[in-house]
This record gives structure tokens, C-alpha cells and sequence, in this order.
């Protein structure tokens, strides 16, 4: 697969890593100009999902050196073929991988003591956990 690389004139998200996705948005062509991004847009929501390109999941980060910051990713030939490499101008976007970025609880000890310090009766309804066996 081609490697691409993407440079930036300015810091990165903090949030992106390497196995993000990287996407694109294609530029109109209807206006015969390149589109410029005002601040504060959000083209991804603007524009057609037809209009979004995938580039590549990232495998290498260059943070921001004080001029710029680059982010390389393995583009697909066929999506390559198809769309060609993204212009000075496209939005640029990533996304996570869910199956890493899952949000829960990890370890492998919990202990919980519930306590009522109130004089009246109390019942408890419920309690819940969330657990699997994660390795033997």
C-alpha cells in the first residue's frame, strides 16, 4: 500500500494516535475554487458521507517541531486509484479504532463494603458489576 504523508502548519490533535483512520473531505467542485474552512466549521457534517475519503490508518506521528507536524498513514491502492491523494485545503479528520479504545473498568481485585449509618430500615434493590475473565 502507498504510504502517504500528511504535514500540517500547526499542532496536532491531542487525541490522535497511531492505528487512527485518517479521512478526508473532497473538495467541491461545483465552485471551481479550492474550499477554505472558516474557523469554527465542521465540513464532515456539512458535506455528503459520498464526499468523505478514507486515507489511511496511521502508522507514524511527528508532533508539532515549532513550523509543523506530520502524520503518515498506509493508503489503500484502490482507494488511491479511485480518489488520488488529499490537496492543500481538504479537512482532514481521523477516527479510533473501538475495538482498542473501549471504555471500562480494568484490574483484576475489587472489594466494595456497603454501609447505613441511618438509624431507619433501608433496603438495597440492587447491586450490579460488570465482569469477565480477562486471562488464566
Amino acid at each position: 500500500m502507498p504510504i502517504v504523508t500528511l504535514t500540517f502548519p500547526h499542532r496536532l490533535n491531542v487525541s490522535v494516535q497511531i492505528g487512527d483512520v485518517t479521512y478526508y473531505t473532497k473538495q467541491s467542485t461545483d465552485v471551481g475554487a479550492p474550499r477554505v474552512w472558516a474557523a469554527g466549521t465542521t465540513p464532515h457534517v456539512t458535506s455528503a458521507q459520498s464526499d468523505i475519503v478514507m486515507i489511511g490508518e496511521i502508522i507514524d506521528i511527528l508532533q508539532w517541531d515549532g513550523t509543523e507536524a506530520t502524520i503518515t498513514c498506509d493508503m489503500p491502492l484502490s482507494i488511491l486509484n479511485t480518489y488520488g491523494l488529499p490537496t492543500n485545503g481538504v479537512f482532514i479528520m481521523f477516527s479510533k479504532d473501538n475495538k482498542v479504545n473501549l471504555s471500562s473498568i480494568l484490574g483484576y481485585y475489587a472489594s466494595v463494603k456497603f454501609v447505613n449509618d441511618s438509624q431507619d430500615e433501608a433496603e438495597l434493590f440492587s447491586v450490579g458489576s460488570e465482569v469477565f475473565e480477562s486471562s488464566k
